[in-house]
């Protein structure tokens, strides 16, 4: 599927991204002793959030003045929204910490 409107490839960049990053983090979590990654990861899920639905807000707009193509605004807002269950996931990850000591400890 062609995405032909910017503010949907922007929004797909936006998630991309910020998958990217949280899985990222999750893995420096996981990887490295240091304490601080905890407060770094909390830090970036707020910002993560303010940002992100802004972009579905604007999404949901976009999708409402565009009706006519429901199709790629609705694909759009699915792969868009994939993103919090991912972060829920994630944060029971670090909640419960399968392996008590990180691999480099």
């Amino acid at each position: 599927m062609k995405i032909t409107q910017s503010i949907n490839r922007n929004a797909l960049m936006i998630a991309s991204c910020s998958f990217l990053l949280g899985t990222i983090i999750l893995l420096m979590h996981m990887i490295i002793p240091w304490d601080q990654i905890i407060v770094i990861g909390l830090f970036y899920v707020i910002i993560a959030i303010v940002l992100n639905g802004i972009t579905l807000i604007g999404l949901i707009a976009n999708s409402i003045i565009n009706y006519h193509n429901s199709k790629e605004n609705l694909t759009t807002i699915g792969i868009f929204l994939l993103n919090i269950p991912i972060t829920i996931g994630y944060f029971l990850i670090v909640a419960n910490n399968p392996f008590p000591k990180t691999f480099l400890a």
